[in-house]
């Protein structure tokens, strides 16, 4: 016949079994963290070539739209804790305006779509700091303008792009995070050549142009960006 185990045997194995499931209990989980990102905001660049300073004395200011994911979460990938890995894609405008030889009204628009990755540091529950980089395009449309008439272009050219920003949350919850990013970075843009024409033929403007003044609009420049940003 087979001996009952002791008492003793018992309360042992009833004593481990609580401790197994109290540590289970306590285990600590992975803390949920917003995956997807909206930003909105406001954003200048600075122009600095020769041919953008021909045209207007002003910088482009205008506004931006991002949308970002968290791709080191879906891929797996966080080589250091707090560090992450996210894809971005962004929308971005600015007008400036200006005068030519005293007596001719100048404007620039544009329009840049880019996409890229940003790499993000988390430094304490409601601060973040990030660097990124982008690629993409952008459009640029010249159009000037004496009392007569009004002549203008547009083209497309390659843009890149590359920034460092803070992040400083007002809301940070698990699947919910509210708050500002400042940005400050640099835009490299290629020059694109505008030949700007009016509408009719009979119209034309006493204009000089050279390939070195507008020929080939460059808007690369410094830049920054102030925007209010939701995760989720």
């Amino acid at each position: 016949m087979r001996r009952p185990h002791p008492p003793s045997a018992l309360r042992a194995l009833s004593l481990a079994a609580a401790v197994g499931a109290t540590a289970a209990a306590a285990a600590p989980t992975a803390r949920a963290e917003p995956r997807d990102e909206v930003s909105l905001g406001a954003a200048a660049r600075a122009l600095r070539s020769p041919s953008a300073n021909a045209v207007t004395d002003d910088d482009l200011a205008g506004m931006s739209i991002g949308l970002a994911r968290d791709l080191g979460h879906d891929l797996g990938v966080e080589p250091v804790p707090g560090l992450a890995l996210w894809v971005e894609a962004g929308l971005v405008t600015g007008t400036a305006s200006g005068t030519m030889f005293q007596s001719l009204f100048t404007k620039i628009e544009q329009l840049g779509l880019t996409g890229g990755v940003a790499v993000r540091y988390r430094l304490h529950r409601l601060i973040t700091a990030s660097a990124r980089g982008a690629v993409g395009a952008q459009r640029a449309r010249l159009a000037i303008s004496d009392r007569a008439a009004t002549a203008y272009d547009h083209a497309w050219g390659a843009m890149a792009s590359a920034g460092a920003a803070l992040d400083v949350f007002a809301v940070s919850r698990p699947r919910f995070g509210l708050g500002v990013r400042a940005e400050l970075g640099y835009v490299a843009a290629q020059g694109i050549a505008l030949t700007p024409r009016t509408d009719r033929a009979d119209d034309t403007l006493a204009i000089t142009m050279t390939d070195a003044a507008i020929g080939h609009l460059d808007l690369s420049g410094p830049s920054a960006s102030l925007s209010l940003l939701g995760q989720f």
